[in-house]
């Protein structure tokens, strides 16, 4: 336990460097983890910020006294810097890339051809679709588009005796007799459905019959990433402390590989959202384990270049997902096409390394040492003699265990005090007058950016636009020069997200508008206010992770960002239901919820404070002490 606790205090303490005011650089974000906001901030329960520990416990006795000891200093000394780095990035983002193949492809694995109610009399007499179509299944008057769910009762045995030309015209005499006062002339599918195979040859859909009374199945393999992906940010980083980055990568990289192409193989719909589950939870268990070994063997100088550049990969892979579903119209066949890639993971078994800082910590210096000697060796460089980096490593873990000692103390006492302890730390952000406001608007903030992005992100089928093209375009839109320049824009009118919110509520209630109105058939207003809205959500999403880090004391940072991660996933899980379900009722429903979601939290969010130009604050009475500034400035002008 002393190990774990020592770990999590080290890298955090020894990458609060990179938490600056907005005013300078400002934290990178990088999918789920932002540099600066997850990996700064307070550490466990300590009552004293991050800034004091370091300085207390960056100097060594021994006659070195005063003598300031870093990993970041021993990076620069080791000459790691240069192609090694850039090699090491390449192969670690990659994990990145499969990343969208799980999560997008649910609208291709599950595509919905246009469907009708099974009448097995009518299909044996060789009776066409379109016969069947016009005798046996309901039409809307409005639009003549045909009801997917029910069939007329009718008496098809005697339908097939007089013929087809013949019974269309006398439809009121074959139907059904029906009970005292039942009015009814239209049933639910009692024999299945009947498919349009012209466009997809087998989906997850026309496999297991995912329409209408069955249709939140087909929404609950999309839930199956989101929830994936809240398990595996759970245990995640509590193996990655434990066992090391290196384990924990290989066995999630080997596990993802095996549940994707055994997904294929699925004899269910029940065991295919498990092989959903297990895929995206260890998929999440190697991103994070790739992600933080890059940003503790990159110098701090590369350090915010390798954060923002993280997810550029994502965004190539959310591009090329529409283009190899487009070429294999196969579930089971695309589902093993998606996950090929992934095979190049597996090269991490010979050339990926151990964090040279959890060897330190963990008192493994020789091998700290080789993976320091093998980054010099890769550049053309020289490393130091070998007894001279290791007292050098012994020092860094001395005082890093001298922090771990302080922690310990405030840790000592029986288990039941240590969970009542432990409860109340949890919720002390809820307690705390100063920060309740803030934490709940955030939790509200976060759940909906969420739940709006993935939704809209999926919604081409209510939309009535082609997946293949929606899709790509929203992996233009999600690279990172264009996520940023969003967050810029924000950045340059205040820091609260209120302003991109706002206006991605607006384009998506202009959605709703044309979908009600009607465009004739054009769809491209719709694909274009879409992608603008989707790009303000972008964009508040990653300007969330930053907001939420400056916001909160540096003491219950990383709660906030956690607990606001989470509030994330739960909202991303209901964004499926929303389309599929709610969609099939009315097609502008879904971006009307969205829009008023987003228009609800752009209103909460103006009541946030502004953190652009401010310093970091340290304890909850930075609150109370702005808003008495507030108070006596209040009136004043300022040229």
């Amino acid at each position: 336990m002393t190990r774990i606790k020592c770990q999590v205090l080290s890298v955090n303490a020894l990458m609060m460097k990179q938490m600056k005011p907005r005013s300078e650089d400002g934290p990178e974000e990088t999918g789920d983890v932002t540099i600066g906001s997850v990996n700064a901030g307070f550490v466990g329960n300590e009552e004293k910020p991050v800034e004091e520990i370091q300085s207390t416990c960056s100097t060594v006795g021994d006659g070195d006294a005063h003598e300031k000891v870093s990993f970041e200093h021993l990076l620069d000394i080791s000459a790691v810097d240069g192609r090694w780095i850039f090699y090491m990035f390449l192969m670690c983002s990659f994990s990145g890339f499969n990343s969208p193949f799980q999560v997008l492809s649910y609208q291709f694995l599950g595509a919905t051809p246009d469907h009708w109610c099974q009448v097995e009399e009518l299909y044996a007499s060789n009776w066409t679709d379109e016969q069947v179509l016009s005798l046996a299944i309901p039409s809307e008057f409005t639009t003549g588009k045909y009801d997917p769910c029910h069939v007329y009762d009718l008496n098809y045995t005697a339908a097939v005796a007089l013929g087809y030309k013949t019974s269309l015209t006398r439809r009121a005499s074959l139907s059904l007799p029906k009970d005292p006062g039942e009015t009814t002339t239209i049933s639910p599918c009692s024999h299945g459905r009947r498919f349009n195979l012209t466009q997809y040859s087998l989906t997850v859909v026309t496999e297991w019959d995912l329409v209408c009374e069955r249709r939140a199945l087909y929404s609950t393999t999309f839930a199956a990433v989101s929830v994936g992906k809240l398990i595996g940010y759970f245990y995640s980083g509590a193996l990655l402390d434990f066992f090391g980055r290196r384990p924990v990568v290989l066995f999630c990289v080997t596990s993802c590989i095996l549940s994707g192409l055994l997904c294929p193989l699925a004899p269910s719909i029940e065991v295919y959202i498990v092989f959903r589950v297990i895929i995206s939870m260890t998929g999440v268990g190697a991103y994070l384990g790739c992600f933080i070994l890059m940003m503790e063997i990159s110098p701090l100088k590369r350090r915010s270049q390798v954060g923002a550049l993280f997810t550029l990969p994502w965004a190539l892979g959310y591009m090329v997902t529409p283009g190899i579903a487009y070429c294999i119209r196969n579930w089971r066949l695309l589902q093993a096409a998606l996950t090929l890639p992934s095979l190049w993971t597996l090269i991490y078994f010979k050339y990926l390394p151990e964090s040279p800082r959890w060897f330190i910590l963990h008192r493994r210096f020789e091998e700290a040492y080789s993976v320091l000697k093998w980054g010099a060796e890769v550049n053309g460089n020289t490393i130091r003699a070998k007894d001279e980096m290791i007292r050098y490593m012994e020092k860094i873990q001395k005082n890093v265990m001298a922090c771990d000692d302080q922690e310990e103390k405030r840790a000592e006492g029986n288990v039941f005090s240590r969970a009542a302890l432990s409860l109340r730390e949890i919720g002390a952000l809820y307690i705390i007058p100063e920060t309740r406001k803030h934490i709940l608007v955030m939790l509200f903030c976060w759940f909906s950016v969420s739940m709006v992005y993935f939704g809209i992100a999926l919604n081409a089928t209510n939309l009535s636009t082609d997946p293949y093209l929606f899709i790509f375009l929203g992996g233009v839109l999600n690279s990172p020069p264009t996520c940023r320049s969003g967050g810029q824009l924000q950045l340059s009118a205040g820091g609260e997200p209120s302003g991109l919110y706002l206006v991605g509520s607006v384009c998506i209630l202009l959605i709703t508008t044309l979908l009600l109105v009607g465009t004739n058939g054009v769809t491209w207003p719709t694909v274009a206010l879409a992608h603008a809205g989707k790009f303000m959500v972008t964009a508040a999403f990653h300007l969330a992770f930053v907001y939420t880090a400056e916001l909160f004391p540096t003491k219950y940072r990383p709660l906030a960002v956690s607990q606001s991660s989470v509030c994330a996933r739960i909202g991303s899980i209901f964004s499926p239901y929303i389309n599929d379900i709610l969609g099939t009722v009315a097609v502008w429903a879904p971006s009307a919820l969205f829009g008023g979601i987003s228009l609800i939290a752009a209103i909460l969010a103006t009541n946030l404070p502004e953190t652009r130009d401010q310093d970091l604050p340290e304890t909850s009475i930075f609150y109370k002490k702005k808003s008495a500034e507030t108070k006596r400035t209040e009136g004043i002008t300022y040229p």
